[in-house]
């Protein structure tokens, strides 16, 4: 799944350079300098031999921004999170993920791309209960990885809809459930380190104790920026769940379930197994991206 090359960063990578010491030192202290920064993107020498056309295309002046941001503008620290994400995609072989092969991680709908928030941005839920692949450790990372994919493709960077609202729902979350230490922590070295800057809000319907107890192991982890975005849906009444909820997405996105208002013949799960038979082809893949595009137009 790829996105044509913009200028700034890309230009960079084809044509490399010779002037890496100015951009590991420089240091940008506003966000206003970052034009400037990016007309000068041809500081930024990497050699383009060492990357595929994927690669450099991911590599827009929305994606400098976001690192930038992500390293609170100082640009050798931005410089060498972004190498890393590069080196990472193409060891990962990211661009060679398909619905196909992640098929039967996905196929109960324990993470799913699904409809667009109030703001447009496309919704990840992630429904650790409906684990079937607990011990598939390179699986379950991969189809992560696809999901989030698709929910890049499904954002509009050019008109300001750059994030995503991700909901976590812990319902029926248990010990036979819950992943490995060793998943956990690679999926927030994922999120963090190469999907910067991509999170709106994190919403966490009914986390149990059992899950509270997990999240103070690892919150240390978590960067704290993207602790503030954190919110607990665990309010005493299903009524007072639904006001909370519904200051983020439509109630009609969720299942009733999670204190939405989909109908019950229309179930999450459904909805999964619609995507995995109509994403198994470019065409409805795109098919898909468009409805997304099609929900954000309506919010507007």
């Amino acid at each position: 799944m790829g996105w044509g090359p913009q200028e700034g960063v890309g230009s960079a990578l084809e044509h490399g350079g010779s002037s890496r010491g100015s951009f590991a030192t420089k240091h940008v202290g506003a966000e206003g300098e970052v034009d400037t920064l990016i007309c000068q993107s041809h500081t930024i020498s990497i050699q383009a031999s060492s990357y595929n056309n994927n690669q450099r295309s991911y590599c827009t002046d929305h994606t400098l921004k976001r690192y930038l941001r992500a390293r609170k503008f100082d640009v050798g620290k931005a410089f060498n999170m972004l190498t890393a994400t590069l080196a990472w995609r193409k060891e990962f072989d990211v661009e060679s993920i398909s619905m196909l092969k992640v098929r039967a991680n996905g196929e109960t709908g324990k993470v799913v791309v699904r409809g667009a928030d109030r703001e447009g941005r496309p919704i990840l839920f992630l429904r650790p209960g409906q684990e079937n692949s607990k011990d598939d450790h390179d699986g379950n990372l991969k189809h992560l990885v696809y999901e989030l994919e698709r929910a890049m493709a499904c954002m509009d960077e050019e008109h300001g809809v750059g994030k995503m609202l991700v909901v976590l729902d812990l319902q029926h979350y248990n010990m036979s459930n819950a992943p490995p230490m060793k998943t956990s922590r690679a999926t927030l070295h994922i999120l963090q380190d190469h999907y910067p800057e991509r999170l709106a809000k994190f919403l966490i319907i009914d986390a149990p104790w059992l899950w509270q107890g997990f999240f103070t192991i690892i919150k240390p982890f978590i960067d704290k920026d993207t602790v503030t975005k954190l919110i607990f849906v665990n309010g005493k009444t299903a009524e007072a769940k639904r006001e909370v909820l519904a200051k983020s997405l439509e109630l009609n996105r969720l299942p009733k379930s999670i204190y939405g208002d989909m109908d019950d013949s229309v179930t999450m799960f459904r909805l999964c197994l619609m995507d995995l038979t109509l994403t198994c082809s470019e065409e409805g893949e795109e098919k898909f991206r468009k409805e997304i595009i099609m929900q954000r137009a309506a919010i507007r």
